[in-house]
C-alpha cells in the first residue's frame, strides 16, 4: 500500500441515518435519490456503474447486482442484504418512466432552446449524483466534504469492522489487488480505536 495515499472521507453510523433520511420522498426524485443512495450505501458501487444500471441488472429476490458497465477489471457480482434497499428500488420502479436505465430522469417533456427537447426516461448524468450527494449532505448536517465516492469509501470502511475480513472487502469492492483494499484498514481505525485500547491512559 502506498502510504502517501490520502486517508478518505467516511460517514459515521449518525451521518449514514441522516444521509438516508435526507431525500423528500413526497415526490418521485426524492424516491429515485433514496433508493440510489441506499444501494450506493449497501453496494459501494461507483456513480458511473449506477447511472448505467438497467432493471435487469438489479436481482432484487437474490439481492445482487450484476454489472456489464464497470471499470476496467471491475465487473461481475455485487451482494447486498438489505431489505430497505429491496423496498426503497421496487417503490421507486413502481413509479418510474419507461427507460432502459434503472434510474433516469422524471422531468417532463419539453423543449430547451439550443438542447432540443427533454424527455423523461434519460439517462442521469455524473453531475446529476455528484451534487445530488452534497445537496443532502448539506440538508443532513454534515460538515465533512462528501462526494458520491464518499459512499463507496463508507461501505467498504463499515463493512470492514463489521466482517474483519479484507479479502470480502476488496470482492465486493471489486479491486484487482488487496494493496487497494488495505486503506481501509485506516479508515476503520477512527471507529475501531478506542475500542482496541480498551481504555488504555498514561
Amino acid at each position: 500500500m502506498n502510504n502517501n495515499r490520502k486517508i478518505p472521507t467516511v460517514l459515521d453510523p449518525e451521518e449514514i441515518e441522516a444521509l438516508k433520511k435526507a431525500p423528500n420522498t413526497r415526490y418521485p426524485s426524492g424516491i429515485r435519490d433514496k433508493a440510489i443512495t441506499g444501494l450506493a450505501l449497501n453496494t459501494g458501487l461507483r456513480v458511473d456503474e449506477i447511472i448505467n444500471l438497467k432493471p435487469s441488472n438489479v436481482d432484487l429476490k437474490n439481492k445482487a447486482v450484476t454489472l456489464d458497465h464497470a471499470k476496467k477489471d471491475s465487473f461481475g457480482s455485487v451482494v447486498f442484504s438489505s431489505p430497505e434497499v429491496v423496498d426503497l428500488i421496487k417503490k421507486w420502479k413502481a413509479i418510474r418512466p419507461k427507460s432502459k436505465w434503472l434510474f433516469c430522469t422524471i422531468t417532463k417533456e419539453k423543449k430547451i432552446a439550443g438542447k432540443g427537447i427533454t424527455r423523461p426516461g434519460g439517462k442521469l448524468s455524473r453531475q446529476y449524483l455528484t451534487n445530488m450527494v452534497k445537496r443532502y449532505g448539506r440538508i443532513a448536517g454534515i460538515d465533512k466534504k462528501v462526494s458520491f465516492h464518499t459512499l463507496r469509501h463508507t461501505y467498504a470502511t463499515w463493512l470492514l469492522i463489521s466482517t474483519n475480513n479484507i479479502e470480502t472487502v476488496r470482492q465486493q469492492l471489486r479491486h484487482k489487488s488487496i494493496n487497494t483494499t488495505t486503506i481501509y484498514t485506516k479508515t476503520a481505525w477512527q471507529f475501531q480505536g478506542h475500542k482496541a485500547i480498551n481504555g488504555f491512559q498514561l
